[in-house]
């Protein structure tokens, strides 16, 4: 595990880069209509598309402005001055720097890749499973082979993406891409489980488990509250949000 120590100067630096992030997700979102009229009829705020990302960039910005005090208050100039001396010699794939792309790299895939082209539920639960997972397990062997084999599934995602190959793809079948997104969650699945024997960390499997559990929940709960209960459009309804939507007009 990291040094504290070293963590609170890396708190630092995450959380002034996840606010500048909650700013510019604002920005954004002011940009989009908060009431409309459609057909003559004026729709009201919380059915507006930039409810939900109006409430994620405030939730990241007072998180980060949270991490920002812990860090420091809790030696977080220090640790950065000091891992500023010792910067010379380190190998630039360091256990610190996976830790920061750990981080940064799925964020940015989810916001400005997989959310407007994967089923919301299928791209929530692909970035959790990783990110949760590497985290609370957080063993230097574990979040760099895990990352490793998630930055290739980003690739695959992001050459889809370049290509329009996606597009091409859902023209075969709606639903080949959240299909392929549902397959790469597996294979993560299954990779953490057998890097699981290698790992060091006391009850690793139970915390696994309670990972995974959170991974499924979470966008479990949150997307029916928002396109059922706020009736807020998603950024892409496919396969799982679409027979969500089935079953609950069925039930209704």
């Amino acid at each position: 595990m990291m040094d504290k120590k070293k963590l609170r100067g890396a708190d630092l630096i995450t959380s002034i880069l996840f606010f500048v992030l909650g700013v510019y997700i604002l920005y954004e979102s002011f940009h989009m209509p908060l009431k409309d009229s459609y057909a003559g009829v004026q729709s009201v705020w919380y059915v507006s598309p930039a409810l939900m990302p109006l409430i994620i960039g405030f939730a990241i910005i007072l998180l980060s402005i949270a991490i920002f005090l812990h860090g420091l208050k809790n030696g977080g100039v220090e640790a950065l001055k000091e891992a500023w001396a010792d910067r010379k010699g380190k190998k630039f794939l360091s256990d610190a720097n996976i830790r920061y792309a750990a981080v940064l790299i799925p964020l940015f895939a989810l916001v400005y890749m997989n959310l407007t082209r994967i089923d919301f539920y299928l791209a929530l639960v692909l970035y959790l499973c990783f990110t949760i997972t590497v985290f609370y397990i957080d063993e230097p062997n574990f979040i760099r082979s895990t990352f490793y084999f998630h930055m290739a599934e980003l690739l695959i995602l992001f050459v889809l993406s370049v290509f329009k190959l996606d597009k091409v793809l859902n023209q075969l079948f709606v639903y080949t891409v959240d299909c392929i997104v549902l397959f790469m969650i597996i294979a993560l699945m299954i990779w953490m489980k057998v890097k699981l024997k290698d790992c060091t960390v006391k009850d690793a499997k139970k915390k696994y488990n309670q990972a995974m559990l959170m991974t499924f929940l979470a966008p479990l709960m949150l997307v029916p509250v928002f396109r059922f209960m706020l009736r807020v459009p998603l950024p892409k309804e496919g396969g799982i949000v679409n027979l969500m939507s089935l079953v609950y007009y069925t039930l209704r």
